[in-house]
């Protein structure tokens, strides 16, 4: 299967990562067509939980949807899918998600479309930043736990954000930087205040632009988030940084781009989730712009289990999930796709 997918990128590894490294890979969730012993065909399902209404849901991801260019227009990424949805629902997956440019391919196999925005933020490198703060980069050994917790208390606010065991942690920390041709790093840094972690942020340039692609912060410690972003932008704009360091800071050179040294820069993340953030930055002078990821499709696969769940009819559970897929207030952080 790997073999195949290296015809995508040009790149074995870059799935080889996923497939090593997510404690929940499963050979049952990794689907193939073969003609003659061949693989030429693959799609493969990513098993993860997600919140909903406070409730731990499994939800199958759709990626590394791939048939061989010499077997194409023969139906057989159809079939796949057809596939796929029979393996989710025999596995009890009760919702899906896939990220994909042929909305219409998936539509036919009942993913609907929703618009989520990504957040562009445009003068990041001017939002203030407290001398009270040192950033300190992430050391799994030491530093994991503390972070596990924040993200579990902050993401775990929002609902369709992925919940995370210890086991899918250490994972995500090697795939959730895996990007195509351009190997796998990312810039994890962490907010201190009186040497306690009162924030952190994971950051990487992911399509030629600088991103946060996940962040978590203590109560009250939007100024610590604040403080992150400058330094990001500022990486990403090839500047010093102007916040007191420490530890070894190297990987924020992963977030500059070929501009000049100094020259403008914007960062993007997620921020409508939470309205206090926003109103912080925009009192900073750095008020969020919206631009719309039209790419986002979800699938309810087992509205029975999702009826039982909420206790209500199947249908009205499903329109339920829609809601929550929808709400602007909810959150699928860059870090957990797949």
């Amino acid at each position: 299967m790997l073999d195949l997918l290296a015809l995508w990128y040009d790149e074995r590894e870059f799935f080889a990562r996923y497939n090593r490294n997510d404690p929940t890979f499963r050979d049952e969730l990794c689907l193939v067509a073969e003609d003659a012993g061949r693989i030429v065909g693959t799609v493969q399902i990513f098993a993860r939980r997600i919140n909903l209404a406070g409730q731990a849901v499994p939800m199958g991801g759709i990626g590394s949807v791939f048939v061989r260019e010499d077997y194409r227009h023969r139906g057989l990424a159809s079939e796949l899918m057809r596939l796929a949805v029979r393996t989710m629902e025999r596995e009890g997956f009760e919702v899906s998600l896939l990220f994909a440019e042929r909305l219409t391919f998936y539509n036919r196999f009942g993913w609907r479309e929703v618009t989520r925005n990504f957040s562009i933020l445009s003068s990041a490198a001017s939002l203030p930043a407290s001398p009270a703060l040192e950033l300190d980069v992430f050391n799994p050994a030491r530093d994991l736990e503390t972070v596990a917790r924040i993200h579990r208390d902050y993401s775990g606010r929002f609902n369709v954000t992925a919940i995370r065991s210890e086991a899918d942690w250490r994972g995500n920390l090697v795939f959730a930087a895996n990007v195509p041709k351009a190997g796998c790093g990312e810039y994890f840094v962490l907010a201190r205040e009186d040497d306690a972690i009162r924030a952190y942020a994971r950051a990487l340039r992911f399509h030629g632009v600088a991103m946060v692609m996940e962040y978590g912060y203590e109560p009250g410690s939007e100024s610590a988030v604040l403080a992150m972003l400058r330094n990001c932008a500022e990486a990403a704009s090839g500047m010093e940084t102007s916040m007191c360091l420490r530890g070894d800071h190297r990987k924020r050179a992963l977030l500059q781009g070929e501009s000049r040294a100094g020259a403008a820069s914007v960062i993007v993340t997620h921020t409508e989730h939470d309205e206090a953030l926003e109103e912080a930055l925009t009192a900073a002078g750095c008020a969020p712009m919206h631009y719309p990821d039209n790419n986002y499709m979800w699938r309810v696969m087992l509205p029975e289990r999702l009826a039982e769940r909420f206790a209500m009819a199947p249908e009205a559970a499903s329109e339920y999930a829609f809601s929550m897929f929808e709400n602007s207030r909810s959150l699928f952080w860059t870090a957990d796709r797949f």
